[in-house]
């Protein structure tokens, strides 16, 4: 199993306990985990290294998402695919590459489809899950754990034939 890959701006590598700091403060910043379903608010280093130990013993599909040395998210294909950034990353495309990377990875295992979804108030998130070439599928309702606020998530699902189509 991989435990690194890069693209063209990126490396996505399991995530370190010397992560732990920098995944603290970028999605414990209430911008970052008021979009996300497992996330709470607030968001401490205990979180961050327990957070670390889980993916540690976990199957492998979690990868922060480094700029060089530098991390600015994390992205897994764990059960769906599920991505954050923070909040000074946002806006440069790095969900989306990293996401492809992601996508390819986890087709070049056999599977036949990828589950998301959003946050219907989260116009960027379904932007980079629509580039993708994810289908709106059901749509059910959701409670943001760092506010606690209801939301109607956006189901979606990309198939593998859709991905190899559009690649």
């Amino acid at each position: 199993m991989t435990d690194h890959m890069t693209t063209q701006r990126l490396i996505l590598r399991m995530p370190e306990q010397r992560d732990a700091a920098a995944i603290a403060a970028l999605v414990g910043d209430l911008e970052v985990s008021r979009w996300l379903t497992r996330v709470p608010h607030p968001y401490g280093l205990k979180d961050a290294h327990e957070f670390i130990a889980r993916v540690a013993v976990g199957s492998g599909h979690t990868f922060m998402i480094c700029v060089g040395d530098q991390v600015v998210g994390c992205i897994g294909t764990q059960g769906e695919l599920g991505y954050w950034l923070g909040k000074n990353h946002w806006g440069q495309g790095y969900a989306s590459e990293a996401a492809r990377a992601m996508i390819t990875r986890h087709f070049g295992y056999g599977h036949n489809e990828l589950q998301s979804g959003h946050f219907m108030e989260n116009a960027a998130s379904r932007h980079v899950l629509e580039k993708l070439g994810f289908v709106r599928t059901s749509q059910e309702q959701a409670r943001s754990p760092a506010t606690g606020d209801c939301h109607v998530l956006q189901r979606m699902v990309l198939t593998q034939s859709r991905w190899e189509a559009q690649t």
